[in-house]
């Protein structure tokens, strides 16, 4: 009777101190967060992931580090066998989907499967458009023993756990999608987070996860705003409409400085590189004088320290530095303008001019209209009339052909070298094939094959650098400047942090009092 009585006085108190509005419970309002990225976030039921990886909706089985090295996820670990032929990984206990079934290795091989089946396909955030040997080399098997997911492959892959860290290993629930292997519904992950609402282009909201294995995340509420202008999303953080702005490009270079004074920027190092891609498979550029040219005449340190407001390095060697010794620490860069003029004169100038084609959405994270601007006059000074294009659909027109530069910034989701290499410049990736880089070197292709084998460290090293001595002579793409990311949130946001593939985990986010 006692404790009957006890529960009923509670249950009365708790009812009184609602009425006269009663203490909210510890975190009140501050339990809902607000962000805004230069890009949306979600890509929908149509694409092989549907929400990007910073979502905290899904998880993979192999992560990286700040080295770019793989770390657990969903596995704990993994061994190798057979030189590579085989790898077994081993899953973490006590996992669960957002609609609370528990992850089985069954369920990691169904996720691989559906990779398998619906490759190659195009996504907003990671493209399967190379097929899956890109990230599984030639794979023989995929099953499940014991427990453990074990991949069997015809030829061996001596990085396997790099290939699969962040998209190419998205494990969702099997019950998210069809037998067609597109999205039944919502996204169904083991993040800390679900996807509980989206408006594309717009927002998208996202939900505490209850089934989540880890610490419970701080904020039961984050709301992710889609704006593409970097003034309109610098004029909604001194709004407060924001609590900080994340991902690729949330702050343009120049308004690091004067927002710094009254917000908290967090920059680290990132495997964005800026690069200059050229169209080889028609004239001007099919000459490689007129690359060399074209290269000659660009002052990187200018433009790092000048127009990316020293967010960023000079670039010299194919592979950012992030990459370690992986990394060419070889070659340098020289700016003469003097040599270029002297090749475009010996090569004859071009009776068009160039056209250096940027995109649209990328001048709302970086400043590529000035940039672009910056290479018309660098080129035209050394004999090569230039003009500026900007375009929304950028595939489409490299597909075409009409463009003879192209300025974007590349990365890799995960700490493998061999991504850039073979999806951008193996002579049948259907990147370089498709948009007409028209990069042909059989030597480059017999580099990468070897070094995706090869199982010693050093000697891959070696190989890889090799293959940027390869590409720094044959130029059919040219690093620009290695990108630090800037973010920023107000000071009331704490455990903010950013990897080098700038994914800021909102699971690690919370309230500072």
């Amino acid at each position: 009777m006692r404790k009957r009585a006890a529960i009923m006085l509670a249950t009365l108190l708790g009812m009184l101190l609602a009425g006269c509005g009663g203490q909210e419970p510890p975190g009140g309002n501050d339990r809902q967060l607000t962000l805004a990225t230069p890009r949306d976030l979600v890509a929908g039921p149509a694409d092989p992931y549907y929400t990007h990886q910073t979502l905290r909706v899904w998880e993979p089985l192999v992560t990286v580090d700040d080295k770019l090295r793989p770390v657990p996820a969903l596995a704990t670990g993994w061994d190798s066998a057979d030189r590579g032929r085989r790898w077994t990984f081993t899953l973490r206990d006590g996992v669960r989907f957002s609609d609370g079934t528990p992850l089985s290795a069954e369920s990691v091989v169904a996720n691989i499967k559906r990779f398998l089946r619906i490759a190659p396909r195009q996504s907003a955030f990671f493209s399967l458009d190379a097929g899956m040997e890109a990230a599984y080399g030639k794979l023989g098997e995929v099953r499940a023993e014991g427990g453990k997911v074990t991949f069997v492959l015809d030829r061996p892959v001596a990085d396997l756990p790099s290939r699969l860290a962040g998209f190419s290993s998205m494990i969702q629930s099997p019950k998210a999608f069809t037998p067609s292997g597109d999205f039944a519904g919502k996204p169904v992950g083991t993040g800390p987070y679900t996807l509980v609402n989206w408006v594309k282009g717009q927002r998208a909201e996202l939900a505490a996860n209850p089934h989540y294995y880890g610490a419970a995340p701080a904020y039961r509420k984050i709301v992710v705003r889609v704006i593409p202008d970097a003034n309109a999303r610098v004029a909604a953080l001194r709004a407060g409409e924001v609590d900080g702005l994340i991902d690729k490009g949330a702050l343009l270079p120049g308004q690091v400085a004067a927002v710094a004074g009254d917000f908290r920027v967090i920059r680290s190092p990132s495997v964005l590189t800026h690069y200059l891609t050229f169209n080889a498979s028609r004239k001007p550029f099919s000459d490689p004088r007129l690359r060399e040219a074209a290269d000659l005449a660009i002052d990187r340190q200018a433009i790092a320290a000048k127009l990316l407001a020293g967010t960023a390095r000079a670039g010299a060697g194919f592979l950012s530095p992030v990459f370690g010794d992986l990394a060419e620490p070889g070659p340098t860069v020289r700016y003469d303008p003097g040599k270029a003029r002297e090749l475009v004169t010996a090569a004859g100038a071009p009776a068009e001019p160039v056209n250096i084609l940027i995109s649209s959405a990328e001048t709302g994270q970086f400043p590529y209209t000035d940039i672009a601007e910056v290479l018309r006059a660098a080129l035209e000074q050394a004999g090569l009339p230039a003009k500026v294009t900007v375009a929304e659909a950028t595939k489409s027109v490299m597909e075409a052909g009409d463009y003879d530069l192209f300025l974007s910034a590349y990365s890799v989701p995960n700490g493998d070298a061999d991504y850039l290499f073979r999806r951008f410049l193996r002579s049948d990736a259907s990147w370089n094939v498709e948009r007409k880089l028209g990069y042909r070197n059989p030597e480059f292709d017999d580099l990468i094959d070897q070094a995706t084998e090869q199982t010693d460290p050093a000697r891959r090293r070696d190989l890889y650098h090799r293959v940027q001595r390869l590409l720094a002579a044959d130029r059919p793409m040219i690093p620009l400047a290695y990108q630090d990311n800037p973010i920023v949130t107000t000071s009331k946001v704490g455990g903010v942090a950013q990897s080098v593939a700038y994914v800021v985990d909102l699971g690690k986010l919370a309230p500072l009092r």
